[in-house]
């Protein structure tokens, strides 16, 4: 039986693995693991909304936005977000719950398989010994 955690996690699996090659995958990376805290401080209709002003020329927020839509069923990031603002308390309750749990499965996905940015090497140049 599938659940829809199953399916959740399984399309999430997909859309992260494919943002491996990706040249913005560390950037993607932080949206991820940032984002299920956008929705649970700002509400996932400002979430969305700041994703899709963000979004340009297939950059991390415009792919982050159609992997979230896709995962919850709707077609592109703008028909997730109208749905969200033109939802109604229950139906936004019940979006914000499923998005938290996409989100989070993106999160977990994105941890184990993107590279965060490695650190600036630190040179030792006049450093005393």
């Amino acid at each position: 039986m599938n659940t829809r955690s199953r399916q959740h996690a399984a399309n999430a699996h997909a859309c992260v693995h494919n943002k491996i090659e990706y040249e913005y995958a560390s950037k993607y990376r932080a949206l991820a693991l940032s984002f299920p805290i956008m929705v649970l401080q700002s509400g996932l209709a400002q979430a969305t909304g700041f994703l899709q002003a963000k979004s340009c020329d297939n950059n991390e927020y415009q792919l982050y936005l159609s992997d979230l839509a896709g995962i919850l069923g709707k077609s592109s990031g703008e028909n997730l977000h109208q749905a969200v603002i033109k939802s109604d308390l229950p139906d936004y309750q019940q979006l914000t719950r499923q998005a938290l749990d996409a989100s989070g499965w993106l999160k977990r996905y994105a941890q184990a398989l993107l590279q965060e940015d490695a650190p600036a090497p630190t040179t030792t140049e006049g450093a005393q010994s």
